[in-house]
């Protein structure tokens, strides 16, 4: 849903833009309200996706008390949690977000104010930590720590698959059922941690490009640069929001290629259609 919402808000009227109908280079109010919206969406989307590592992670643990800690209402609550949280965090967007800057010598005037230098540094540094760095880093640990979990726990069925077991006689029709639900259910999560495993890795290296951007001009906020340097910039960065925005429009093609039940429950919609 926050993926559709960056396309809608962030990539359409960039689209308009270059037939001169984009409202949001003209209106204030629009300029600020695409810049909050498109980086809460972005923000919330890619945060969601580490609440997925997350949960991953502790359902695959071999601990009770961590399988434990999965409930709705902790699930809820940290949905909550990050919501209020990204209102707070971009809502600087209303201030240091206006039209007539032409900050990167871009043809669009919707960005960050030319003239307050703190606005700008104020504003990169919040994307790239809230937006890029944080979820990148809680989906690469995380992701690394499931599939250590999924070793482990492979690891541990095998030993007890070739020990000795002189029940096994008695309990193995009871067996034979308890392991088909096993499998089916192991079948499923490898899918939705193959699944979870490429939107990870597509999301890290899309948005890769735009963070090094938002350090670089940090970094170099307060340097002259000739006209030929903006202009390097301005492609540079244009290249960079392209490379974002691909992460936020592959998720829907990641969930059909390696989600089957994604597939089933997409073929059910178009046959009720």
């Amino acid at each position: 849903v926050f993926d559709s919402f960056v396309i809608v808000v962030g990539l359409l009227p960039r689209l308009l833009n270059g037939y001169g109908v984009d409202l949001s280079q003209t209106f204030s109010i629009l300029c600020k309200l695409r810049f909050f919206f498109t980086y809460y969406a972005g923000y919330t989307a890619a945060c969601f996706i580490s609440l997925a590592c997350i949960e991953r992670y502790l359902t695959s643990s071999t601990s009770a008390y961590k399988r434990q800690l999965i409930t709705k209402k902790r699930a809820y609550l940290s949905i909550l949690i990050v919501l209020i949280f990204g209102c707070v965090t971009f809502g600087e967007g209303f201030y240091c977000i206006d039209i007539n800057q032409q900050l990167f010598g871009a043809p669009q005037s919707c960005y960050q104010l030319k003239l307050n230098i703190q606005c700008q540094i104020a504003d990169s540094l919040l994307q790239f930590i809230f937006e890029l760095l944080i979820p990148a880093l809680l989906m690469i640990v995380f992701g690394f720590l499931t599939f250590k979990n999924v070793h482990n726990k492979h690891s541990r069925v095998n030993a007890v698959q070739l020990g000795d077991n002189p029940l096994a006689a008695t309990v193995g029709t009871r067996r034979m059922s308890v392991s088909q639900e096993k499998r089916a259910a192991q079948k499923r999560d490898g899918q939705l941690r193959t699944m979870l495993l490429v939107q990870v890795a597509v999301f890290v290296i899309s948005t890769f490009p735009i963070g090094v951007f938002k350090l670089y001009s940090i970094v170099t906020v307060y340097q002259t640069k000739s006209p030929l340097k903006r202009a390097i910039e301005n492609t540079i960065f244009n290249i960079s929001v392209i490379s974002l925005f691909f992460n936020n429009c592959i998720t829907f093609y990641i969930h059909t290629l390696c989600g089957q039940v994604f597939r089933k429950e997409l073929f059910k919609l178009f046959r009720c259609a």
